[in-house]
Parts: structure tokens; C-alpha cells; sequence
């Protein structure tokens, strides 16, 4: 199951769900381009801005009003915005030279064959006998420090930009040992960007990779908390990113560290005042799979605890959101989960009513011919529903 990236308009998918794939977000550092280098400028007319700026700038004491022609890279970077030289860019993606051919993702532990010297993330070459780029046989594969903090300063430098103590809002200054830096934090397109990478990493089973990008993206929002205090959109992000990181691990068969991401998920979900429906979702869902893991463990009462605060927290948004069909349908699914550990623990009757509910609410809902895809998830949990049920009065005849 591929968690969506939680930067966009979309919710995870739970376990009897889907949402629309939605398109990978665009380089999030890349807003504008810089003309620090006006040499430089001449020969990149034409291509693609520096993406460590949010705005074209003109510090460079060698862009005067006599340069027209550099001056006017500046404005075309201005209004067009810049893009990534790497290629991270959503509509005009390509494998950069800081890409693994493998999971298509940033290079996360930089490994490389010998001997034909090709390099890739070290699990996913760790899967191969022979180099898939080239066909060589590996005789042994060999750490590359020197690529992997190429990538690590590539990743922090779409983060940071460095900048000097402004003396007034008109002149800045050049930056020296002596003056004070600040940087401008852009940790939230960081996170885009790296939440991108992190599900190409995902759907590739480079697991640790992607863990790795989405730790970065919590200690980013983590350390925006701390110095913006607990808004909702910040709340919201760090309760989706720690929800996709629980999803890496237990992917990993990391039990006890996913429970633990997906509690500190629905801890700050919990605090915002107003929920969006795909923060509900989002909420719903990491209950869900907390109750989930707790199942698997054996642990039925705590599972039924999750599962049913799951249902709360859907049945609640179905009465603000009562004309979105998949908020009923979300409904039946934690109804279904709720009666199924019930009958796990001895207690039929309300499993049968579990079950009935469910399904009096999936065939009073009608949906219209636009959506197949939730027609089609309405007859998969009404199927499950109905053979729930049948077998518990087939077993209450017998007896």
C-alpha cells in the first residue's frame, strides 16, 4: 500500500480504500531565479534558474542598467519561476545525475559496483549479482562518501538560504565571518520535495531511504513548531508526515516504532480545532491502523479501543460532510472493523449489529455513474459485510 504524499490535496488510503492518485508536487525550492553571477547569467539564459532563491535577485554590483540584456534573464526568472537543474520538477521530471536508477529516487547510502564503477542507493544494488545498468558482475560493492554528502548538502541546500544581517530594508550587505547569517527557512517546500522522494523510495522497497527523507521533513516541522507555535497547518503536516513514517515501518516489520508514529500523528491531529476532511481522514486512518497492529498482536480489547475511536471520528464527519458518499463509506468500513473484533471477543450480538448497520448504510447510498471507482469500494465492503453476517447466522442456526 503507497502512502500518498500528505503536501496535497489527498488522504491515505486505509485499508479498504483508495483516493486518487495525485500529481507529485513540483520542486518546491525552485520558485524564481537568482542573478548572483551575471557571467554565469550569459551562458544560462535560457536554461533553468538557480532553485536555492524564492525571488530573482540583482546583488551582483556588475548588473548595472547598461547590461539590458542580463537584466532581462532577471524578469524572465521573475515571472516564469525557476526551475530544478536536477530535473525534480513534477512536470518535467528526469533521473538527475544524484538519482539511483533503481528506485528513481535521491541516493541514500551512495554504493558502487566494482568493478564497472556504476553507483546506486546500497539496498537496492544490494538485490542484484550483477549491475543492471551495465550487466557486469559485482565482485563487491564499495561505499561512496564523497557522492553521498554531495547529496546531503544538495538536500540542505534547497533548504537554507544564506543570507546576511539587513542594516536597513534597502541595503544588504555582503556576508563575512564577522556579520551576523540568518537563514531564511523554506523547511515546508523542503518537506514537498522530500516527501516526493520518499514515496519514490517507498514503492521501490528502499524502505530506509525513505524513512530517512521523512525524518528530515519531521525535524523540519518539529523545529517550525518550536518557533512558530502549534498552528493548524503545521500540526496537520507533522500529523501526516509522522502517520507516512509509521507506514514505513510497518512496512519494515517495525511494529512498535509505526504504533509509535501513528500515536504522535493522532496526538497533533487531535489538537486542531477545526479538521479538514483530509485531516479526518488522515486522523481515522492512523487509528485504524493502530487498531491494525494491535489486532495482528492479539490484543483485542486495544485494537476495539482504536477501532472504535476511528468510527467516532468518521461518524462525526459524516454529519458536517453528509453529501460526500465516501465519508459513508468510510463509516462502514470502521462499523465492519468494530463488529469483527467483537466477534473475536465473544460478543456476537453486537457484531451482528455491527455488521446490519453497515449494511443498511452502503445500500441506502446512492452514487452516480462519475464515480465507479467508490461503486466499486461501496460493492467490495458490502460483500464483506454480507458474508460477515451470514456466517454468524449460519453458526447461531447450527447452534
Amino acid at each position: 500500500m503507497t502512502p500518498v504524499c500528505p503536501f496535497v490535496k489527498s488522504a491515505r488510503p486505509d485499508d479498504a480504500s483508495s483516493r486518487k492518485h495525485q500529481p507529485e508536487s513540483a520542486c518546491p525550492f525552485a520558485k524564481s531565479g537568482r542573478s548572483d553571477d551575471a557571467s554565469s547569467r550569459k551562458q544560462q539564459s535560457s536554461e533553468s534558474s538557480c532553485p536555492f532563491s524564492k525571488s530573482a535577485r540583482s546583488d551582483d554590483a556588475s548588473l548595472k542598467k547598461d547590461q539590458p540584456e542580463a537584466e532581462k534573464d532577471v524578469a524572465d526568472a521573475a515571472k516564469t519561476g525557476g526551475k530544478c537543474p536536477f530535473g525534480y520538477d513534477s512536470q518535467t521530471f528526469k533521473i538527475g545525475p544524484l538519482s539511483c536508477m533503481i528506485c528513481q529516487a535521491l541516493l541514500f547510502e551512495c554504493s558502487r559496483c566494482v568493478p564497472c564503477s556504476h553507483i546506486f542507493c546500497k539496498a537496492c544494488i544490494s538485490r542484484f549479482n550483477d549491475c543492471p545498468l551495465c550487466g557486469a558482475d559485482i565482485e563487491k560493492i564499495e561505499a561512496h562518501a564523497d557522492l553521498q554528502a554531495t547529496v546531503d548538502r544538495f538536500i540542505e541546500g534547497h533548504a537554507r538560504i544564506k543570507r546576511s544581517q539587513m542594516n536597513s530594508d534597502k541595503e544588504q550587505e555582503e556576508v563575512s565571518e564577522s556579520k551576523v547569517v540568518i537563514y531564511e527557512d523554506l523547511s515546508m517546500e523542503r518537506g514537498a520535495f522530500l516527501i516526493q522522494q520518499a514515496m519514490r523510495a517507498f514503492r521501490a522497497q528502499n524502505i530506509e531511504s525513505a524513512k530517512s527523507r521523512l525524518t528530515i521533513c519531521v525535524e523540519d516541522i518539529r523545529d517550525q513548531l518550536e518557533r512558530a507555535g502549534n498552528s493548524s497547518e503545521l500540526c496537520s503536516q507533522l500529523g501526516a508526515v509522522l502517520g507516512t513514517l509509521g507506514d514505513c515501518c510497518r512496512a519494515a516489520g517495525d511494529a512498535s516504532s509505526a504504533i509509535k508514529h501513528f500515536e504522535e500523528s493522532v496526538e497533533f491531529l487531535s489538537k486542531l480545532p477545526e479538521k479538514t476532511r483530509e485531516v479526518t481522514h488522515t486522523l481515522s486512518v492512523s487509528l485504524n491502523k493502530i487498531g491494525d497492529l494491535k489486532y495482528y498482536e492479539g490484543d483485542l480489547q486495544a485494537a476495539r479501543s482504536y477501532y472504535l475511536q476511528s468510527l467516532n471520528v468518521r461518524q462525526d464527519a459524516s454529519k458536517h460532510h453528509s453529501e460526500d458518499p465516501s465519508q459513508i463509506l468510510d463509516v462502514a468500513v470502521s462499523l465492519a472493523k468494530v463488529a469483527d473484533v467483537d466477534s473475536g471477543l465473544g460478543n456476537e450480538d453486537m457484531a451482528v449489529n455491527g455488521f446490519e448497520e453497515g449494511i443498511k448504510l452502503l445500500e441506502s447510498l446512492t452514487l452516480n455513474s462519475e464515480n465507479p471507482g467508490l461503486e466499486q469500494r461501496r460493492q467490495s465492503v458490502l460483500k464483506f459485510l454480507e458474508g460477515q453476517l451470514a456466517e454468524r447466522q449460519k453458526a447461531t442456526q447450527s447452534s
